[in-house]
């Protein structure tokens, strides 16, 4: 996997971005890798009192209609770390990319533009967000993280 060498890279954050905390479940989640929430069913109750952040499991390899976001930092399996779920963020192009274009999560690593989709109704399911720079196969572009 070709994560951006540089890690989580994020030029504009929007005000604040959103991070949510969870526990890494992969054995190791690379910083700037599309990642998403799995684990157990039932890990949280009705209220607040038992909330965790141990609940909420994170997995590296996000890829289609499994994304919620990208990790912060570069960590392995049992430890916390911070996922960005809105701002603007630094990804690989896992195709040709338009600014304007809505992407989709690819190959864990990458984002291509959902016209690549097939079915339309899949264009909703496996929106992650809308390219801000045109870039080629291969090369980066800037996304806005809006799932």
């Amino acid at each position: 996997m070709t994560v951006n060498p540089a890690g989580f890279v994020s030029p504009y954050d929007g005000g604040v971005p959103r991070i949510v905390t969870g526990k890494a479940i992969t054995a190791v989640v690379s910083g700037g890798g599309l990642v998403f929430a799995s684990g157990a069913a039932d890990a949280v109750s009705s209220g607040l009192n038992s909330f965790a952040a141990s609940d909420i499991l994170i997995a590296g390899g996000a890829s289609g209609a499994a994304f919620n976001g990208v990790a912060l930092q570069t960590t392995t399996s049992g430890n916390y770390l911070g996922v960005v779920t809105r701002g603007h963020v630094i990804i690989r192009a896992g195709g040709v990319i338009v600014g304007g274009q809505i992407v989709a999560a690819v190959g864990a690593d990458a984002v291509v533009p959902t016209g690549s989709v097939a079915a339309a109704y899949l264009v909703a399911q496996h929106k992650m967000g809308r390219a801000w720079t045109n870039a080629t196969s291969g090369g980066y572009a800037l996304i806005e993280l809006t799932p």
